[in-house]
This record gives structure tokens, sequence and C-alpha cells, in this order.
């Protein structure tokens, strides 16, 4: 039997500072960007300077670079920073508005296996079948760190996480949120 390696690279991200994972002690553990493309949950090391929290807005433009893991065998990358900074209004680049309401379901196998990908198909079946999928963006991301309470959703921009999300429960989520 043969044991896969991981592929480790580096990596190098800008985009908008959606969510932090703040310890008890106050030091930053996860940050989540997001790009046009795609959105990220990059872990920040322990050695971080304790000004970076202070410095870190939700909303905030970040130039973000680090090392890269591809789990084959798990089918996840992991994100690891070396080097954050805080872009200046003025170098950051200018979000197109985006009146759109976000969506994102963790995929890894816990959330998915428990209801997440049903609660997902059903939503998108939801959107089609009222006919205002156009003002949704479903997105899939890894994981959401609260795999004891899978499945799990956010939405944005109300900045909105749901816990043991129900496919039966997404025609009430798109009347209070969406609709």
């Amino acid at each position: 039997m043969v044991a896969l390696q991981p592929l480790v690279s580096e990596f190098t991200v800008v985009g908008k500072l959606e969510d932090l994972n703040i310890k008890s002690n106050g030091r930053i553990k996860y940050l989540l960007l997001s790009t046009e493309q795609e959105e990220y949950w990059i872990k920040v090391p322990k050695e971080q300077p304790l000004k970076l929290s202070q410095q870190l807005q939700l909303g905030a433009w970040v130039k973000v670079t680090g090392m890269r893991k591809r789990e084959i065998h798990k089918g996840q990358v992991k994100y690891k920073a070396y080097s954050i900074q805080v872009l200046p209004t003025s170098i950051a680049k200018v979000p197109t508005v985006n009146t759109k309401v976000r969506v994102i379901f963790c995929q890894e196998s816990t959330c998915w296996n428990k209801g997440g990908k049903a609660a997902c198909q059903l939503l998108k079946a939801e959107l089609e079948q009222r006919g205002i999928s156009e003002q949704v963006e479903i997105k899939t991301s890894g994981c959401l760190k609260k795999c004891k309470q899978a499945p799990n959703m956010i939405l944005l921009p109300d900045r909105v996480n749901y816990s043991r999300v129900q496919p039966q429960e997404m025609s009430e989520l798109i009347d209070k949120h969406i609709s």
C-alpha cells in the first residue's frame, strides 16, 4: 500500500475579510477571506503579533501569503498564513456592488453526509421554483469548524450562522432572509 503525501505550495490571496475565528485569549485562529472566485479559511500562526487583532476589521481588504497543503487522500486543501497585510483603502481593490445573498454550505464529509448536501440541493430547487435563483449565490466551503453541530451553513451579507440545518428548513430560511 502506498501512502499519499500531501502536496505543499505557496499561495498569495488578496480578498475581503468576511469573518474571524478568535480564541478566548484574543488571538486570531482563522480568517475567512473571500475573492470573486472562492472563499478561503486561512489558519493564522500562533506567533502572530497581538496588534494584528486590533488592525483587522471585517470588510477590510487583506493580502495573505502562506503555504497551501493539498491532502489528496482527504480531498481537502488547508491554508496557513505566514504574512498578513491589511491593505490601505487607496490600494485595495474596490469591490463591485453585490446585492446577491450568498449561502455557504460546509461540504466536508460530516456536514455533507448529515444533510448538508440534501439541504443545498433543496435550497437550489426551492429558489428555482420561486424564480429567484439569480438573487442568490450558493457556494460550498471547507470545514466551518463546527463539526459536532453538523450540518452547517452561513448566510451573507447578514453573517448568520446556522447549525444542525435540516433540508425541510430551507423554505423558511428563504422567507426569512431572501424573499
